[in-house]
């Protein structure tokens, strides 16, 4: 994502607001207080930081943004338990979530007062639903864009949240011009929670909501990636020296995965169909390997760290079972390289990409660009990426261990003319919608739809 969002700043020209995480970047904003240069891929941008202060952020992040929004917008609640809206969630909304959209509310109308003519506002992601509301009050003449990176859950699923957040999350976003999605189920969504939750006029065939005498319209942008930078990448010396350490280990036939250790990604599940696999088909014992690649992701949640050890023991066990002295079913690497990633992209027989439900997934995208050993890709009807690539992947619903076993062997068996012809086809829509596509076509509809006589960004 931040590739993509790196890439459309360098295109626009634009100013870049962040949200100081921590200390040292606290520290940095107080020693820049007009902002830092910072390199881009081909030349640099100015950089400037909201800086709630430690509290402030935590309950921002830590509390709302990630363990509420995000498992929300994933459909990941246990909803007969979880999740109990009490004071603390409460007082985070406030004095947290709402706060630090304030602060970067206000640190985008600076910079935007500083400039002349009205400014254009790319505000991305959950954690900035109210900005466009705040924006739209203090700069009524912005043309502003929001643009979601994951999943817009039904209308019934958003009153999980109390009245009054999911009210402000809407009439946050109803401050855009424009509301770009990844998917066009999630503009249909969003359509339907604007009609259903806030009794909105919607027109469904122009896609737009009628808010506050203003017309807001909703459009998908599926991100994509930037296919030479990638492609270069893939060729890299530093790839080729982790593809002749994997060359060591690579067993006869290899799926792979490449995630985050995010509950959302389902890593357990595709564990328990692989172990079907083998059950099923123990010819495939010593012949295949599982190698799950896997970055950790937000250790400070308590959900996030209960879910790695939930994989460490659902590899362990299968290990357990199956695996001898010259053999281990699974390879699970718990770390952080990009090129060692990339390696797995390269030489997979089979990517099992099986999420709960995801935004886009981008993984998908770079494995059927670099991919080079004519690999199937088994991924889930639930990402976003499935709306681009089905007919060039196996389909699977991801919560079927049965029917996603019976697709990794699918993959591992299929004909080798079937199996070119399927990730030639991936590759085609990933070079053909790539990152330059998602960025112009956004800014067409800026031109068409907001009649913007010129690009301002700020």
């Amino acid at each position: 994502m931040i590739t993509g969002l790196l890439t459309l700043a360098e295109a626009t020209g634009a100013a870049w607001v962040a949200c100081a995480r921590n200390e040292p970047e606290r520290q940095l904003a107080a020693r820049h207080p007009d902002g830092l240069t910072v390199p881009l891929a081909h030349s640099r941008g100015r950089l400037h930081y909201a800086t709630p202060s430690r509290e402030q952020y935590e309950m921002y992040y830590s509390v709302i943004a990630n363990p509420v929004l995000w498992f929300l917008q994933h459909y990941l609640w246990d909803l007969g338990n979880e999740p109990v809206i009490d004071e603390r969630i409460h007082q985070a909304w406030t004095n947290g979530y709402v706060e630090v959209n304030r602060q970067m509310c206000a640190k985008v109308v600076e910079l935007a007062r500083a400039g002349s003519g009205p400014p254009l506002v790319l505000v991305h992601d959950y954690q900035l639903y109210l900005v466009p509301r705040m924006l739209r009050k203090e700069m009524p003449d912005a043309v502003i864009q929001f643009f979601l990176h994951v999943p817009w859950a039904t209308p019934q699923y958003w009153k999980v949240l109390p009245q009054g957040m999911r009210d402000a999350i809407l009439e946050g976003l109803l401050g855009c011009d424009i509301v770009g999605f990844q998917s066009s189920l999630d503009v249909r969504n969003f359509l339907l929670t604007c009609e259903e939750n806030l009794g909105l006029q919607v027109d469904e065939h122009e896609r737009a909501v009628i808010a506050g005498g203003r017309i807001v319209y909703a459009r998908h942008y599926p991100i994509s990636v930037d296919v030479p930078a990638t492609t270069r990448l893939a060729a890299s010396r530093g790839v080729q020296r982790q593809e002749e350490e994997l060359a060591t280990w690579r067993p006869e036939r290899l799926i792979a995965r490449i995630d985050r250790t995010d509950p959302s990604k389902n890593i357990v599940r595709g564990f328990i169909a692989y172990e079907k696999l083998l059950r099923y088909h123990p010819e495939l014992r010593g012949r295949v390997q599982f190698w799950a690649f896997l970055q950790p992701s937000r250790q400070d949640v308590a959900a996030y760290s209960r879910y790695l050890r939930q994989i460490r023991q659902a590899a362990g066990r299968i290990n357990s079972e199956f695996g001898g002295d010259d053999w281990q079913p699974i390879r699970l690497e718990i770390a952080d390289s990009e090129r060692k990633a990339m390696a797995a992209m390269k030489n997979f027989d089979v990517l099992l990409v099986n999420p709960v439900y995801d935004g886009l997934n981008l993984v998908v995208k770079e494995g059927a660009l670099v991919n080079h050993k004519d690999g199937v890709i088994v991924l889930s009807e639930n990402a976003g990426a499935h709306e681009e690539l089905r007919g060039h992947v196996l389909s699977i619903n991801p919560f079927d261990v049965e029917a996603t076993a019976e697709a990794m062997h699918v993959a591992l068996t299929m004909p080798a003319e079937e199996r070119r012809r399927m990730i030639e086809g991936a590759r085609n829509v990933v070079r053909t919608n790539d990152i330059a596509r998602w960025i112009s076509n956004q800014v067409q509809d800026l031109r068409d739809l907001t009649r913007a006589p010129a690009l301002s960004p700020s």
